[in-house]
């Protein structure tokens, strides 16, 4: 796979940041539930989401954590649907270098993956990539805004060394993902805690990390409707 290292350059950024801070703001689905339903209000989900899929580089740190945990509640949401065309663009991201006569289908892919999934990360940054190498920077800058917002909201939930500070995410690939952000290399080992955690097993690191914690309770909510 194309290795563009934008993730793990804006992961390292906004977990720096917020590493600084002496706490952390776990989801609270029910305020969250409770402020996505209000038509009136500046934080209506469908709102929310239109000006997200434009890219709006105005949305605050708030309304991205409205906007990402906020997905869990929408009619959408099926964390555990395998997306068409995920494998076709995988498969040409794979390869040690993206030629330019894929590029359009990378874009053709990766748009319509994050039209169902629209905080995959995975599919964000190969689409980062090939902008980059179109020349539509305007628009990959848009992107990275985008990506760097949603990492940086799974950041402020918690540290993932514990159950108590677990990350929260909604999605299974996400925690991946953010493995691959941090540096660490998955060790192969996942299991479910009593707490609705994830527990990843990362490869032998240099900080003695034995593994990472991930709160799925959104997941673990649908799974039980």
């Amino acid at each position: 796979m194309v290795k563009t290292l934008l993730i793990a350059f804006v992961a390292f950024c906004c977990f720096s940041a917020v590493a600084q801070k002496s706490s952390f703001s776990p989801p609270d689905y029910k305020k969250i539930e409770k402020a996505i339903l209000k038509k009136e209000s500046g934080t209506f989900y469908p709102d929310l989401m239109v000006r997200y899929k434009v890219h709006d580089t105005t949305l605050s740190p708030y309304e991205y954590h409205l906007l990402y945990f906020g997905y869990s509640f929408q009619t959408g949401y099926e964390p555990y649907t395998h997306q068409p065309f995920a494998d076709s663009l995988m498969a040409i991201v794979r390869k040690n270098q993206i030629s330019p006569d894929k590029y359009d289908l990378v874009v053709k892919y990766a748009e319509k993956i994050l039209d169902k999934c629209p905080f995959d990360m995975r599919y964000l940054d190969p689409l980062i990539y090939v902008y980059r190498m179109q020349g539509k920077n305007d628009l990959a800058d848009m992107l990275e805004f985008k990506l760097g917002r949603i990492i940086e909201t799974i950041f402020t939930t918690g540290d993932g060394l514990t159950e108590k500070t677990a990350f929260h995410v909604i999605s299974v690939s996400h925690e991946y993902d953010l493995l691959r952000a941090l540096g660490f290399g998955y060790a192969g080992e996942q299991s479910l805690t009593r707490g609705q955690c994830d527990f990843l097993k990362v490869e032998t690191n240099d900080y003695g990390i034995n593994g990472m914690y991930f709160n799925v309770s959104a997941l673990m909510k649908t799974a039980g409707k």
